[in-house]
């Protein structure tokens, strides 16, 4: 049983490797979506920076920036990003509405910069004496976050934090945003169909119960416009004023829209 013991674990070892080896390749995806999976060599010096793969088994290829989308190169992605001096290779370091990046500083092989951008693609370096300002101002979309910078509840050791929260406050208001465009967008709808059910009754000739069923109509109009519940018994009354099947397809219409 020991020995049986051993050589499971020994076949749990290799194939946690295995598994390591098989979802850490490296790989590139082109400005066309095509990823290509290989050996990653990047070319980062001079003003022309490329990147060169080397397929299993195929021959090495290399791309200049402007055909790279991102690539992954030793458990980091990249991505070419316009920075302080133009575009350039950035390391991804937090990504969402606001993303984080580091990026070679002039003349340096190392990715010491630190720079912060935006999707709609306002960015900014991470300023070190200013930060408290260029911070606040930058993140001002948010009133909460800058708030917190201005009275030094964040400062630049909470970087992680404050690009956090920053990205929240814009999702949260994304949210809430697209819910009142689709609320307006169902109002409007249900609105519509009361519209029809009203201009018909007017354009009838006078019959018993018109001027009830026109301010019952009113009345039910006013509500969706507050987004308050019609109550039955108007929609109820509302049936009963309006005489045999003349009405019958716009009112089956509009009381749908309410339902």
């Amino acid at each position: 049983m020991k020995s049986f013991g051993i050589i499971q674990l020994f076949l749990l070892i290799l194939l946690l490797l295995v598994y390591k080896c098989t979802n850490a390749q490296d790989f590139l995806v082109t400005s066309k979506g095509d990823t290509v999976v290989g050996q990653i060599k990047p070319l980062l010096y001079g003003v022309d920076k490329k990147i060169q793969v080397t397929p299993e088994g195929k021959k090495k290829t290399v791309y200049p920036m402007f055909q790279v989308k991102q690539y992954r190169y030793k458990d980091a992605f990249y991505q070419p990003i316009k920075g302080p001096d133009g575009y350039t290779f950035m390391k991804v370091l937090i990504s969402g509405y606001l993303s984080l990046y580091n990026y070679q500083l002039p003349n340096q092989s190392t990715f010491d910069g630190m720079y912060m951008m935006k999707l709609d693609g306002k960015g900014m370096e991470v300023p070190n004496l200013t930060f408290k300002k260029a911070m606040k101002n930058y993140l001002e979309d948010c009133p909460e976050v800058a708030e917190k910078i201005d009275n030094g509840d964040l400062s630049r050791k909470d970087l992680n934090t404050i690009i956090a929260e920053y990205n929240q406050c814009v999702e949260a208001r994304t949210i809430d945003h697209a819910k009142v465009i689709a609320e307006q967008d169902e109002q409007a709808q249900q609105m519509s169909a009361w519209d029809t059910l009203e201009a018909k009754v007017k354009s009838q000739s006078d019959f018993e119960g018109k001027q009830n069923a026109l301010e019952m109509i009113s009345e039910i109009k006013g509500k969706i416009a507050k987004s308050e519940k019609i109550p039955n018994f108007l929609i109820d009354g509302l049936k009963s004023s309006l005489p045999g099947d003349t009405f019958k397809v716009e009112l089956d219409n509009a009381i749908k829209e309410i339902n």
